[in-house]
């Protein structure tokens, strides 16, 4: 089954593009316009978010509009794509399917002369006015990108491929390209399908909390993973409602409810609740009032699997897509295919209140974000053990080099394990020496030679 999500700038024939790439096929085509429609049908104020993004004016009401928007735009899709091969035109198709390996991502642009002629003859404008038009139009929706998906949308490796309309027309290009759409590499396995599931059933629970007046005006981070919906809040007040808000949607098997004014990303390949590591990283959520998220990173030189992914990230950091290991048994779920401790550590972060959610990734550190880059609420990254195959010397190197990567394009601190134990070390071994320092202030011993000495 295929889903193509093509990006297209304004009057760049990217449309019709699509719709012809959609009659080849014998799919769907959805656009960005039915979206907004339908989602300003369901009672979202698609119109006014957009407005607002453009003008930079995104208050605590938008905000939270925000999140309902893109459960509600996601669900949307989703379900479009369980029933059948899909072709999405908008703007940032394939951030909306994050994780999700047989996503084929495309961008469509029309040379500026062509352009420009199509906006003078549909709207009736000057060349000047029409070249302006369309640097106006590209600016806002290059404005829209980045507040939502934290990306910028015109940067070639955010897609599979770039096709460029100059020298022929969609239908050609649209008739080419089929070839290329019906390649191994972009077709449904049974592990992408379980993706879409999970993100389906995430963003249906999201929907579900945006709909009910006791949870409406609550922020949420929701994740499912093969029926264990977990969920991020901050205000208590909506906490009571959520489980008998979620339990009523089909699919649905358990929920896991966490109080958490942000998250942290913990990053490693074997994960041990008794480690003294997950003591510390514990410790530091209870500091923080944060949920810690779990990522099993195993390295890889081939084609990465997502088992499943949270929500809210964004463009991946080149060009190659996510793929699917094809020799993992369909019937195997998520509990069963982990080895790694992850059930374990994350049961435990359950009965702490800390769990914020797990995801099971194989394959390259660049690919990696692909599931951890963009608009989940993370406050910090750790990093244990990685590259657990390869020598000291070049574990070492590898995991720095991840850690400036995820640094640079998060923008947020990474710190390695060993670090985060050196200054939990410190900061015990400066407690303990203080707590010994007033015991001896205490004692009458101490007490008497302090007033001796004072005597010179």
């Amino acid at each position: 089954m295929q889903l193509v999500c093509i990006s297209r700038g304004s009057y760049g024939c990217g449309k019709a593009f699509a719709e012809r790439l959609a009659h080849h096929l014998g799919c769907r085509c959805i656009g960005r316009e039915e979206l907004l429609e339908q989602a300003t049908l369901s009672g979202i104020a698609a119109g006014k978010l957009e407005l607002a993004c453009v003008r930079g004016a995104l208050n605590e009401r938008m905000l939270l509009e925000r999140e309902h928007y893109q459960a509600f735009v996601i669900s949307y899709l989703a379900e479009a794509a369980l029933a059948g091969p899909l072709v999405y035109h908008g703007l940032c198709g394939q951030w909306l399917f994050k994780g999700i390996s047989h996503v084929l991502r495309v961008r469509v642009e029309a040379d500026l002369e062509t352009r420009i002629q199509s906006v003078q003859e549909k709207l009736g404008l000057d060349r000047d006015k029409a070249e302006q038009y369309i640097e106006e139009v590209d600016q806002d929706r290059q404005t829209w990108a980045r507040t939502f998906y934290d990306a910028n949308w015109l940067q070639p490796r955010g897609y599979d491929f770039c096709l460029s309309l100059e020298r022929t027309n969609a239908d050609h290009l649209a008739a080419a390209f089929c070839s290329i759409v019906k390649l191994p590499e972009f077709q449904e396995t049974p592990e992408s399908r379980q993706g879409l599931r999970d993100l389906l059933l995430a963003n249906q629970c999201r929907l579900a909390l945006a709909r009910d007046a006791r949870t409406r005006n609550a922020s949420f981070q929701v994740q499912a993973d093969d029926g264990i919906v977990s969920v991020s809040y901050r205000q208590r007040e909506a906490a009571e409602a959520i489980t008998p808000i979620l339990t009523s949607i089909p699919g649905v098997r358990q929920v896991v409810c966490t109080s958490a004014a942000t998250r942290i990303l913990w990053i490693q390949e074997h994960f041990d609740p008794s480690d003294e590591t997950f003591q510390y990283v514990v410790d530091l959520a209870n500091q923080w009032k944060a949920a810690v998220e779990l990522l099993r990173f195993r390295a890889s030189e081939e084609s990465s699997f997502v088992m499943q992914t949270t929500l809210g990230k964004a463009a991946a950091l080149d060009d190659a897509p996510g793929g699917i290991q094809e020799d993992l048994p369909a019937e195997r779920s998520p509990s069963q295919l982990d080895k790694g401790g992850m059930e374990e550590t994350f049961r435990e972060l359950v009965r702490l209140g800390k769990a914020g959610g797990r995801t099971l990734f194989q394959g390259t550190a660049k690919n990696l974000l692909t599931v951890v880059q963009g608009t989940a609420n993370y406050s910090l990254v750790v990093i244990g053990p990685v590259f657990l195959d390869q020598s000291n010397a070049a574990r070492a190197r590898l995991s720095q080099q991840l850690s400036a990567s995820l640094r640079e394009h998060l923008g947020l601190p990474v710190l390695q394990a060993g670090e985060i134990k050196e200054r939990f070390s410190s900061r015990k071994l400066s407690a303990t020496l203080r707590r010994f320092l007033l015991r001896c202030l205490a004692v009458p011993w101490f007490v008497h030679l302090r007033r001796r000495l004072s005597i010179f």
